[in-house]
Order: structure tokens, then sequence, then C-alpha cells
């Protein structure tokens, strides 16, 4: 497989050689009348016998530009820059060229804006506009398809999208939130050839009274439509069948207009491919998180959301899931705007999986081998409502509610063994979480150095993880007090209930145009209770087990943080300073087993951002943050609980709080002359007083506790992405590298374990706009692992290839390999597994109508392999993939 890796690269290379030897490059600068250097003009070569864009440049800030042009061909050479007179010249492409341009100033300027032609790029204050066509080729599909051709873009597969190396935190369509700005929504379903403009909204704050004193770096899009899309329905709908009863249904149906828009999604298969998986479940948090949390502290409230499978398309033995989603904008004038969105998502999923266990113990008895069968059904469901009202630029109130709920059952057969021990067990988990939370927002700036918010949050929150466990031999002899005999049926339930109140005010000062000050006030209020109890089926009837206070739990927990901050912000040229301080004092008390534990804490948590901006493409960025972090009541409560079919949990009820340093340091440089981006960062985080895990074996069974340890944890972690486009190639590299040093206590002694994880990735691309185009690649992954006990190290090899070509008239095919060789250096465990995936499709040039075979996993790769890592357990996970399947398909253009 590698040579053949090879030869294809090599193979590539040459065909790339032998185009470019026919080019010719014209280089030069972009001067205004007093002879200064423009950065970020528009230089562009029009082909005088098509009219085509042929090639483009923007200059940087020396005002170079430098084209690559077809030899022997006649061209219009065109430049502008906003707020000058554009500049056009013909010339024939002979031989390689240097070429000055001076542009005057315009004479027609409003207010400093001229209006331009479709530039590929304009760039106009903090906004970045890309003209569509001039980088597609019309055989796009979706809106991820546009993205990828656009320089310094990246989408990964969860469709995030990273620009310039800084990551998209909103989607935008004709300046209206895309399912709450969500990005995976937006690449994976917007057609392509609705796209007219995509715009990169740098520093973005959409809140108007706070935009002049605008901490922020965030970055969205704002997709602008087609002439033709707008008015109108527009979108998809697919459909497919396949052998074995495979199938496929997705619309995608969008209306916008200047008042209403709306948008609906649906997704109905068999074949595995979630349209809504766990990250987009979590990702969908309405934005709305505790306000304190900003201020560098945070109650670290448990949850059991994670109830959606984890894996996605041909990750698992089998994968039916249902999804709708409703998402709308209405502005019935300029002063008042709701928008809002509804998600209800169905998945059962089929999971088979081997593994094997090491647990981190020094007696030698510490390897499982443990075979799992599960059955897993969700129904999930996340409505939001918003609502915004701005009578003036001065004025911005906003009120926002969302609520999420699931319902999720897992029914999991097991098997166990330890050396010649076995056991059967069979177990069930529910979840039942349901929340609530609701904001109220208001800003106002007084004048343009006077600005004031208040903003507040309350949430409510419902919980009911209840856990069954059925098995032949005895649970935790010895340790849990049972009265029947085999087989055992025990049952954990437990419930609880939070509600949470954060109120916060602040008040920015701005002296001058390079010093700003702000002042905040707040405060947050958090009430839990929890109750738990552990029973047992005897006879048909359900008996309690153990005492009162050893298995049953009746606990109530408050939290209280009352804070007053400093933050300020000053300019010195190109670097931007904003220290900051806030004082916070907290009250906690939790009351259980007629016991109250209380405890009065008073911290000051010191905060820096810093910013150098070399050039509008080129920064530096630092953040340092001392953050602290309290324990919720899950982690306080003292009866046992059990947690699983060889694991118990007590916890701590005199748990405190952590303490961190954060720190980090970015760096980003896009060049629109070289078409090379380059972004990169490290962090670094030390815990203090960290809270971690006792963990004491007893025979084949754990009982775990968390505890504050006095030695502190440490995370470092460092990636870095080198990617440099030609005219007919692209070339990428990027490496993630990832050191953890944490502590636990096993068996009353403490263990030092480190984790030391790297990925390195290496991509060819071409970006022919005829010929077929491939990617060829190399990606490598070295996971290692170690305790004072304990060392593995797992190392997978993954070299992939790529490809879509188009032929005859309207027929395209698309293929994709995956090769992984899979090794534990350390344990002897080896695998290789690869998958093959294919597609024919065929649209007759302007018809609405699209015609699709795909074949998945085509190989018939049966299982996969990867690792894991926790305080007490390294773990080898074998799991049962998708078979082979083909499915046929057609796909409706509205």
């Amino acid at each position: 497989m590698n040579r053949i890796i090879i030869s294809l690269c090599i193979g590539l290379g040459f065909l790339c050689h032998n185009v470019n030897a026919q080019k010719i490059t014209l280089e030069g600068k972009v001067y205004d009348s007093i002879n200064n250097p423009l950065e970020l003009a528009n230089v562009i070569a029009i082909k005088e016998s098509n009219g085509a864009i042929a090639s483009y440049g923007i200059t940087d800030d020396q005002g170079r530009y430098k084209l690559n042009l077809d030899k022997d061909s006649l061209y219009l050479l065109r430049a502008s820059y906003l707020g000058f007179e554009t500049w056009e010249e013909q010339f024939k492409a002979l031989n390689d060229l240097e070429k000055d341009i001076v542009l005057s100033v315009s004479p027609n300027q409003l207010d400093g804006v001229t209006v331009v032609e479709d530039f590929p790029v304009t760039i106009s204050g903090d906004t970045i506009t890309y003209n569509t066509d001039s980088f597609t080729t019309g055989k796009e599909k979706k809106l991820e398809d546009v993205l990828e051709e656009l320089p310094g873009f990246e989408i990964n597969d969860e469709g995030q999208i990273k620009v310039q190396g800084k990551d998209v935190s909103k989607v935008l369509v004709e300046g209206k939130e895309f399912f709450d700005g969500d990005t995976k929504m937006a690449t994976k379903n917007i057609p392509a050839n609705a796209v007219d403009k995509v715009q990169v909204l740098r520093d973005f704050n959409e809140i108007g009274p706070l935009r002049s004193v605008n901490d922020s770096d965030a970055l969205a899009l704002n997709i602008k439509l087609k002439d033709g899309k707008k008015n109108l329905w527009f979108g998809d709908i697919s459909g497919g069948l396949g052998p074995e009863d495979r199938y496929l249904a997705h619309p995608n149906i969008f209306y916008y207009s200047p008042k209403f828009n709306v948008n609906f999604i649906g997704d109905l298969n068999n074949i595995g491919q979630q349209a809504f998986t766990l990250q987009d479940y979590f990702r969908f948090s309405g934005g709305l998180s505790s306000l304190a949390q900003r201020s560098g502290s945070s109650l670290n409230l448990s949850n059991d959301e994670v109830g959606l499978s984890l894996l996605q398309n041909n990750r698992a033995r089998n994968i039916d899931a249902k999804l709708a989603a409703l998402n709308f904008n209405y502005n019935p004038n300029k002063k008042i705007s709701f928008s809002g969105f509804g998600i209800v998502t169905g998945i059962d999923t089929e999971l088979s999986s081997i593994s094997q266990r090491t647990y981190i113990r020094e007696d030698g008895d510490n390897n499982e081998l443990l075979t799992s069968d599960i059955e897993q059904k969700n129904t999930s469901g996340l409505f939001k409502l918003s609502t915004t009202y701005t009578p003036n630029a001065k004025v911005h109130v906003n009120y926002e509610a969302f609520v999420k709920n699931s319902d999720i059952t897992d029914e999991n057969q097991l098997n166990s063994t330890f050396s010649t021990f076995s056991n059967s067990i069979r177990s069930t988990r529910t979840r039942e979480p349901f929340s609530i939370q609701q904001v109220l927002n208001a800003f106002y700036a007084k004048n343009e150095k006077n600005i004031y918010s208040l903003e507040s949050n309350h949430l409510y929150k419902r919980q009911r993880p209840n856990y069954g466990l059925l098995t032949e031999q005895l649970p935790f002899p010895g340790s849990v007090p049972l009265n029947g005999e085999g087989p055992y049926d025990l049952f954990q339930d437990k419930e609880i209930f939070t509600n949470t109140f954060d109120v916060e005010f602040n008040y920015y000062r701005v002296l001058n145009e390079t010093n700003h000050i702000s002042f905040k006030s707040g405060i947050s209020l958090n009430k839990q209770s929890l109750t738990s109890g552990l029973s047992e089926l005897i006879d048909g009837n359900r008996q309690t087990v153990g005492s009162d206070n050893e298995y049953v739990n009746d606990t109530e927990f408050n939290f209280q943080d009352i804070y007053f901050g400093l933050g300020y912000r000053v300019k010195f040229g190109k670097l931007t300073v904003s220290p900051g301080l806030t004082l916070h004092n907290y009250a906690i008390d939790n009351s259980q087993q007629n016991q109250v534990t209380d405890f009065d804490k008073v911290l000051l948590l010191p905060s820096l951002n810093s910013r150098y901006e070399f050039n509008s493409t080129q920064s530096l960025q630092f953040r340092y943050a001392m953050e602290a972090q309290f324990p919720d009541i899950q982690n306080l409560v003292a009866a046992r609980e059990l947690r699983g079919y060889n694991s118990l949990f007590t916890g701590n009820r005199n748990l405190k709080n952590e303490w961190y340093h954060n720190a980090s340091l970015n760096y980003s440089n896009f060049s629109m002359f070289t078409f090379t981006t380059i972004y990169g960062g490290l962090s670094y985080q030390k815990r203090y007083e960290s809270i971690g895990n006792t963990v004491n074996f007893i025979g084949l069974d754990r009982v775990s506790s968390p505890i504050n340890l006095d030695t502190p944890n440490e995370t470092f972690s460092l990636f870095g992405t080198f990617e440099k486009r030609f005219p007919l190639w692209k070339t990428k590299f990027e490496s993630r590298l990832s050191y953890n040093k944490f502590n636990t206590i096993i068996n009353g002694a403490t263990d030092f374990n480190e984790s030391f994880n790297q990925t390195y990735k290496l991509a060819f691309e071409t970006r022919f706009k005829e010929a077929p185009n491939a990617e060829l690649g190399f990606k490598k992954q070295l996971n290692n692992y170690s305790s004072i006990a304990i060392e593995n190290t797992f190392i997978t090899n993954s070299p992939y290839a790529n490809i879509e070509a188009f032929f005859l008239k309207g027929f395209a095919i698309t293929a994709d390999y995956e090769y992984n060789d899979y090794k534990n250096r350390d344990g002897g465990v080896s695998s290789t597994y690869d998958f093959f995936n294919a597609a024919l499709y065929y649209q007759k040039e302007d018809s609405k109508w699209e015609f699709k075979i795909s074949g998945m996993n085509l190989l018939n790769t049966t299982t996969i392999r990867q690792d894991s890592f926790s305080n007490n357990l390294i773990s080898t996970l074998e799991y049962a993939v998708q078979p082979r399947y083909f499915l046929a398909s057609i796909k409706y253009e509205l």
C-alpha cells in the first residue's frame, strides 16, 4: 500500500511539473500616487479569449503581488483598491515579467468608500469578502465544498471551520443566525449553488453598544445568497434505497426574505450517517454559560447527557438515525427581531466490542478481557427562542430561553474474564436529563465614553441517572451487604435538582482612543439537592441495601459567589494589553446525614490578554488566567453509589475547590501574496489542590472517591499547521502534541501517571479545474501511557487517498481509501484494517436531478481498534463496524 501511495505522489508531482512548465510569472508592486505601497489591493488577470479570471493576487504589506499565467495568451490586467480608481492594461504573456502599478485616488468617493467590481477578494475594515465564483468550478455540492476552495479556510470532518488558523464561532446567512450559528449545520446542508459571497467578520460582536470596547478576536462568517435564491424556496431533497433494507431520506429546505427566513433539515437513515452527533448536541448549548465563569470561577456541574452515541458513520455495528430540525428568524421591523430553533433526534445504536483492559495496580492481577454488546435508544430535543430589541444604536436588550430534554436507555450484555474467573453481566443504564435556561440582558451606551450592561441567567435542571445490574456472580463480596442468592439484581436510583441564578453589572469607561477601563460586580447562587439509594430484588420485591447512611443519600448543597472585578485595556501601537483582577467571596455548605459541612473562602483571580498585530494578517496572542473550580453535589455525597459492574463510588463531603494557572500563546500568519497559512500555539495548565481519585481495589472490584491532591497536575499541548497553495496543487502539514501529568492514589499509595499523545499529518492535494483531482496523505498517531507499574505505547500509521473525477457529460466518480496499521508496542497487540468507499454520480447539465450509486466499506472490514487511558485504567478496544453496503439515491434541487 505504501508503494502505491508513493507512486501516485511521484506521478502527480510530474504532472504538476509538466503543467507548470507552460506557465509564466507576472509580479510587481502596487503603489498610490505618492509611492506608498498598498496592502490588500486586488490584482487579477482576465483571459481575453473567454473573459474568465485566469489568476488573481492580493498584495502583501509591501504592496507585492504575483500571478501565474499561461504562456503566449492575451490578458487584461486589472488592479483595484477601495477608494482608488480601477487600473487596467492589456498585455501578452510571453516571458516572466515584473510590472509595478500606480493607483490614483478616486474623485467619486462617498465617505471614503468606492464601489468596485466583483474581485475575488475585497477587504474593508474588519470584513473580508470572497466572491465564490472566482474560486469554485460549479461542481461543488455543499457550503463545505465552497469553503475548502477559499484561501485560508479549513473544514474538518465535524464541520468546524478555521479561517487563517482561527476557529469560526458563528455562521450567519444574510446576516441572520443559521441554527444558532452552528458551523456544521451550515457547511453540511447549505447548497453550494446558493452561495454568492462569503464574508469573514473579524473581531465579531453582535451587540452594538459594546463594539467600541470590544476585546474579542471572535470570527464569524456571513453567507450572502445569490439573487435567485431570495424570496423563494430553495434547497434539495435526497432519498435512497439499498439491499438489506438500507434507506436514506434527507430534505434541506430554505426560504429567505428581508423580514423572514426559515430553514428545515430532516434526516432518516440506517446507513450510519448521523446528521446530529454527540459533539453537535454539546455545541448547541445556546451560548448560555455562567457569568461568573468569565471571571475565572466556575461550579463544575456534572452531567449525564453523554448518552448520544460517540460513534458515527461506519464506526458501529448498526445505527438508525432520525432528525427533524427547524430554524427561523423574523424581523417585523428594524427595532425588534425574533429567532429560534427546534431539533428533535432519535438514534438507535448497536455496539459490539472486545476490550483488553489493564488496571493500574501493583499486585499483578490487573488484566481483564471484557466483551460487550450494547443496544442504545436515545430521543433528544433542543429548543431555543430568542428576541432582541434595539430601538437605536445605544440600546440592546435580548431575552433567550433554551430547553434540553433527553430519554436515554442503554442495555449492555457483558462478559468479564480475570485470569480464570469469568462473570456474565447484564446492565441497564437510563438517563432523563431536562433543563431550561433563561437569559435576560440589557446594554446601554450613554455616549461614546460610558457604556453599561446588566446580564442575568437562570438555570433549572433535573437529572435521573439510574443504573440496573444483573449478575450471576456475587458482586462486591464483603463490601456490599446483599441478602439474596444469585443471580443478583441490583438497582441504583438517583435524582438531582439544580437551580442557579447569576446576575452581573458592568461599566465600561473609554478614557481615550487607546485606554479603556471597566468595572464589574456580580453574584452567582446555586442550590442543589440529591437523593439516591441502592436496592436488591428479592422474591419479586425491592429491598434497600445496607443502612440508611451507607447506601442512601439525601443531600442539599448551596454555593454562593459574590465578586467584584476591574479591567483595563491599553494599546501601544500594534500591541494591545488587557489585564484584569477579580475578587471572589465564596460561601459554601452541604447538608447530609444530619451534619452540615460549610466553609467560606476569598480568592483574588488575575487575568491578562495581550495581542500583537504585525499586520492585518499576522498576529501573536497571549492569554493568562488564574481560575478556580468547585465540585458540585455529586462529588460530595457521603453514602456509596453503584457506578458500574465492578465499580463503587463514595463522595467526599470535605472536598474543596481546585485552582489552576491557564496560559496560552497562539500565532497566526496568512499571506495572500504567497497563499501560505501558518498557525500554531501552545497551552499550559497547572492545577493545584486538584480533584483526583483515590482507588481501592477489593479483589476484582474497585471503590473510588474524590480527593484534593497535594501534588499538582499539569497539562501541556502544542499544535501547528503549515499550508501552501500553488496554482495547481497544495500541500499541508499539521501536528498536535499533548502531555498530561496527573496523580492518583491506589490502595493508599500515590501513583504518578503520564500520557503523551502525538498526531502528525502530511497531505498533498491537486487543484485542477478539469482534470481528475486527488488527495494523498499520511497520518501517524503515537499514544504513550505510563504509571509507576505499567507503560504502554500505541502506534497507528494511516496512509490515505481520495480522488474525484468528472468524465463524459454529467458523470462523476469519488473514492476514498484509508489503511490503518495499529499496534501496542509494549503489549504485543497489533492489527491492520482499511476502508474503501466509492460513489458514482450522474447529473445532466442544467438538470435539477442527480442520480447516485454509492458503496461503503467495500472491503468489508469487520472491526477496528482504538486505545484510551484514565486515572486507573489502560484499555485497547476492538469494536465491530457496519458491514459493506450499497445505496442507490436520487436528489432533486428545488
